[in-house]
């Protein structure tokens, strides 16, 4: 995988063990911040006690800020639902009615380090969960784990599936202060990259009162986040066509637009297109019927604006 470089975002995740948190401070010594939302090590789902807190002053001084929840896998599948579900649950109660944060909401999964469970019964679990959040949310599910841990089950990998969960954004934790440790995390899992290198538990940082950890992010806080949300749309039509028209969508990673009409999708065009044309005779409107057109951008990470721009005609 890659070093970091000059031009890596720094951030920093805490939690309720972190002491003396000034948020104007650390608005103006990070880029950006993780919370720990939620956990299941005592065997059931248990809140951050600051999570709520943390959640409002982190927007309040606008810190971009993301939350992650510290999966524990088992052999019943089903309990990543009920996990994934309380995760969901307690994102919305931190951020607000479907809205997941401004980061990649995270699964943290580092544990059963005694193996009592199998790599394909991991990956499976992991896989399960990812997919009915992104399924729920509309959001694209990132994964924090540590070096050591992907190497102790089989560098992730499956016979006959190769590496599940290789497109995952990748959160990925190896120590520096650690000797036998590598400069960089190498290649593993599947991963020739990473989205956010955790790379110290001890770093000392303007802001907090205890050492916390600290994290190399993307080049582009983009990388990170939603695409934004698309504006000027405007719409025009005749007897055969309605006509589309917008301001193209800035950010670095954007793939292209999904067009809807009336909720059901028409049409994707790609990152450079700022109108398009869609043929009345093939949406099955009544006549008089109000039609209500939106967009949305993606990026790479199949990531979409939080919000569909509207025009109805």
């Amino acid at each position: 995988m890659q070093n970091k470089n000059p031009k890596s975002l720094f951030g920093i995740d805490i939690n309720e063990y972190t002491k003396d948190v000034q948020f104007p401070v650390l608005a103006t010594k990070t880029d950006f911040l993780y919370l720990r939302s939620s956990g299941s090590g005592t065997g059931r789902f248990r809140v951050d006690k600051k999570f709520i807190e943390f959640a409002a002053e982190s927007r309040k001084y606008g810190i971009p800020v993301g939350a992650y929840h510290f999966g524990v896998p088992s052999y019943d599948l089903t309990d990543a639902d009920r996990q994934c579900d309380d995760f969901i649950g307690i994102l919305q109660r931190g951020f607000g009615n479907k809205n997941y944060g401004d980061l990649f909401p995270v699964l943290d999964v580092e544990v059963p380090i005694d193996k009592t469970i199998t790599t394909k019964t991991l990956i499976d679990w992991i896989d399960r969960f990812r997919k009915r959040f992104e399924k729920k949310t509309r959001r694209r599910l990132m994964l924090y784990t540590g070096l050591f841990f992907i190497e102790l089950y089989d560098k992730f990998y499956i016979p006959g599936r190769g590496y599940p969960l290789k497109n995952m954004p990748l959160w990925i934790a190896m120590y520096k202060e650690i000797p036998s440790n590598p400069k960089y995390p190498p290649d593993i899992g599947g991963w020739t990259r990473w989205r956010v290198w955790q790379y110290t538990e001890k770093e000392i940082v303007a802001g907090t009162g205890n050492p916390v950890d600290g994290n190399w992010g993307p080049d582009n806080i983009e990388l990170l986040i939603q695409p934004r949300n698309v504006t000027g749309l405007k719409a025009t039509m005749d007897n055969n066509n309605i006509y589309l028209t917008w301001n193209r969508v800035p950010d670095i990673d954007l793939l292209g637009y999904n067009i809807f009409v009336n909720k059901e999708w028409v049409g994707t065009v790609d990152e450079n297109a700022t109108k398009y044309q869609i043929r009345k005779n093939k949406l099955n409107i009544p006549k008089g019927t109000p039609i209500e057109v939106t967009i949305e951008a993606f990026d790479y990470d199949g990531e979409t604006s939080k919000t569909r721009a509207k025009v109805t005609l």
